[in-house]
């Protein structure tokens, strides 16, 4: 059971939507009108208690759906008022919830999770890893693609919507690159997996060849009454959108590169002025002689990370600075 945001005329409502199994086909279906404010059907008789409106219980069960309270709750959970949320969040936190697949052997996990479509299984690794490179996805289970079992297409597309909101702007267009596999066109090239490195006509000319495709995919609208063929569906035309509305890191090679060298700039060869002496060495790291005599290796390493994240140059400490208290650590740390 989910919410789901849908346009109907000129406005926005919300509905209460569930997965349910049509002949082993996944499909969805709507089972109630929320409007545009579904937190109307949440009352607060005090502190932190809650309960919903009698309707949408009489609702679901006049369409026979079987459901606890925590369904309703995790379905309603960014609509309850934010004060209860985190006592919810809390209490959640501390429960012991187990999920159905954890008993799962890794043999019958994968053969639940092969249903799953190749886009579903880059965009949860992107978003879950952050990494162009997928290495091999294919041929063996991930525990992160359970929350995406026993779903419908629309719940899948709702639930790594959600998923999505975590996306930075920067990272969005490298998102799409990797979801759609672009990177395989060049899989003999350097910098395929820095799209900013290739030429951009190229890679965008490929995105929209995969996005058509998809778009043509039988297995990946399973349990999707397609009403027009040759139209992009609603599902992908927010991903065309997503893709030219957003640049690749830097917005051109130049720029890339030039970040690229900034954030490594600290790990340029040594200066000369290296620390003559233990007592000029502590001097930098801001301790006495006999604070250092009195540490262990593991004391001074926990020290000199604490100073080193005070001091690095990506959080706006000087670089000369910061190479002087690395060259006094490294000194430091030889006697011990």
């Amino acid at each position: 059971m989910y919410l789901r945001r849908v346009r109907k005329k000129e406005s926005y409502h919300y509905v209460l939507r569930e997965s349910y199994r049509d002949n082993g086909c996944l499909r969805h279906r709507d089972l109630m009108d929320l409007g545009d404010d579904p937190a109307r059907f949440i009352e607060y008789p005090g502190g932190s208690g809650f309960y919903f409106d009698p309707v949408i219980e009489e609702t679901l069960e006049e369409c026979g759906v079987e459901y606890t309270p925590m369904d309703l709750e995790n379905a309603f959970l960014p609509f309850i008022d934010r004060h209860v949320r985190q006592v919810l969040e809390k209490f959640s936190h501390h429960q012991a919830i187990r999920s159905k697949w954890t008993d799962c052997s890794p043999e019958e996990l994968l053969r639940h999770q092969e249903v799953l479509h190749s886009f579903d299984r880059r965009r949860m690794h992107f978003l879950r890893m952050g990494r162009v490179d997928m290495g091999e996805l294919e041929g063996r289970p991930w525990k992160f693609l359970n929350v995406l079992l026993d779903k419908s297409r629309d719940e899948i597309e709702h639930t790594i919507e959600e998923m999505e909101k975590i996306l930075r702007p920067h990272e969005t267009k490298l998102y799409l690159y990797t979801a759609m596999h672009v990177q395989s066109f060049f899989p003999a090239h350097l910098l395929k997996n820095h799209p900013i490195g290739l030429d951009q006509e190229t890679v965008d000319s490929y995105f929209l060849d995969e996005l058509c495709r998809l778009n043509r995919d039988r297995h990946y609208f399973m349990g999707i009454d397609r009403i027009e063929d040759g139209v992009l569906h609603p599902y992908l035309v927010r991903y065309a959108v997503m893709y030219f509305d957003h640049e690749f890191f830097g917005g051109s090679l130049d720029n890339y590169l030039k970040e690229f060298i900034r954030r490594r700039q600290f790990f340029r060869p040594r200066s000369s002025t290296e620390p003559q002496s233990t007592v000029e060495a502590c001097k930098i790291l801001g301790i006495t002689d006999d604070e250092f005599k009195a540490m262990t290796r593991r004391e001074l390493i926990r020290h000199y990370r604490q100073c080193a994240k005070k001091a690095h140059p990506d959080k706006g400490g000087d670089h000369d600075a910061f190479v002087r208290m690395s060259d006094a650590y490294e000194c430091l740390l030889a006697k011990k």
